[in-house]
């Protein structure tokens, strides 16, 4: 079902504004489907997608509304490089799982394409260059060998000198064929598909715990459904039987939303160090503008600090004219990089989370590694994202 949602205050995410409002129902209770799915981001409703693609009955389960949380703080960056990992994957995990780690976001990037033209989701989709840069040159050399570590791995990249925005940057690595979306509108596409053929989608259910066995129960606060499995798509994991909470570093990141006068490049734009972001994004008058940056602990007590210092540079940067919205987004981040993506100590109960700010490539890895185990299908990334891998 779809209200129509007006946004309201300066605190909130452009990806909210004009957009239909959903209204799916409560839990039915007494149900029973084959996979019970915990979170309604983008995790959660593509790893749902995919599964009755498949020909499973799933069940979305969310404790507010479905794609109002962390999916909906994004820049909506489909890309397969969120910042300079892959010389340090290198470093760290060694050439071959870098490599698989590089070649799961291409997937990741692609299968998005793919579901957009499937389902011709009218998303705004569009494929444009990513440029990496360092605004301090001094950080150049590690550019370079982020850039070097790269093309090593067969990333569309290469090395240019000149970056088309409008202030001195410096050299950038490019990477070619990327993409950006509004993530909110490719969602509700997706999740108004979902209903129906013994598939659900509920909302203002809030899981409170599984119990496990060959069939799992899923316990709510509007009473009970039962499932095969259970996936477990929240920010942090709510049913948690091995203490991965303990490898989740949660950090919040900001968000504005401007309108600049002159022309903003195609393109979506990385300043890796101190890290700050760019893309536009069409609306019914002209290009916003959204700029990221800036990190801060997820209770901080005023966000107008961050938000000002994101302003500042923003003027410092571009001829803004007005800033129109601006959003925080909480996110976690593991000790190695990596998500966690994969299935618990107990059997049938499967994990996605920690997925470092680069949700919407990570979140859509998610469901196709979790689709993949679910259904019994090899995948050659179990390893690199086993959730227990820390213990």
């Amino acid at each position: 079902m779809i209200l129509q949602e007006k946004n309201s205050g300066n605190e909130s995410s452009f990806w909210l504004e004009m957009c239909p409002a959903t209204n799916f129902p409560i839990l039915k209770t007494g149900l029973k489907v084959d996979v019970v799915i915990l979170g309604g981001g983008i995790a959660g409703i593509t790893t749902a997608t995919l599964l009755k693609q498949a020909g499973y009955t799933v069940a979305v389960i969310e404790a507010n509304r479905i794609i109002k949380d962390v999916t909906v703080g994004t820049t909506a960056k489909i890309s397969v490089s969120p910042n300079k990992i892959y010389n340090n994957l290198i470093s760290h995990l060694g050439i071959s799982k870098a490599k698989e780690y590089a070649n799961t976001n291409s997937r990741a990037l692609q299968k998005i394409s793919e579901i957009v033209e499937e389902y011709d989701i009218d998303c705004d989709f569009h494929r444009l260059p990513l440029y990496m840069f360092n605004e301090s040159l001094e950080k150049v050399n590690e550019l370079k060998q982020e850039f070097e570590a790269a093309k090593k791995l067969g990333l569309p990249v290469s090395w240019v000198e000149d970056v088309p925005l409008p202030f001195a940057t410096g050299p950038a690595i490019k990477y070619d064929n990327q993409a950006q979306f509004h993530p909110r509108k490719y969602l509700l596409a997706l999740s108004n598909e979902l209903n129906g053929e013994g598939s659900y989608v509920f909302e203002k259910t809030r899981a409170i715990t599984v119990k496990e066995g060959d069939v799992k129960k899923v316990i709510t606060d509007k009473g009970s459904i039962m499932a095969d499995n259970v996936v477990i798509a929240t920010h942090s994991p709510i049913y948690d039987p091995d203490g991965l909470h303990e490898y989740l570093h949660s950090e919040r990141s900001y968000v504005i939303g401007l309108y600049a006068r002159g022309k903003f490049p195609d393109g979506m734009f990385i300043d890796s160090f101190p890290v700050h972001t760019y893309r536009a994004t069409p609306t019914d008058n002209e290009k916003l503008i959204i700029v990221a940056g800036e990190h801060s602990p997820v209770d901080v007590e005023d966000r107008n600090v961050y938000y000002h210092r994101l302003e500042k540079y923003a003027n410092q940067h571009l001829n803004v004219e007005s800033f129109e919205y601006r959003w925080s987004s909480k996110d976690s981040v593991t000790d190695d990089g990596l998500p966690l993506i994969g299935m618990t100590s107990q059997e049938g109960i499967y994990v996605a989370a920690g997925f470092g700010f680069w949700g919407m490539t990570n979140g859509t890895t998610a469901a196709m590694v979790l689709t993949d185990l679910i259904t019994g299908k090899k995948t050659s990334s179990i390893d690199l994202f086993n959730p227990l891998r820390f213990k």
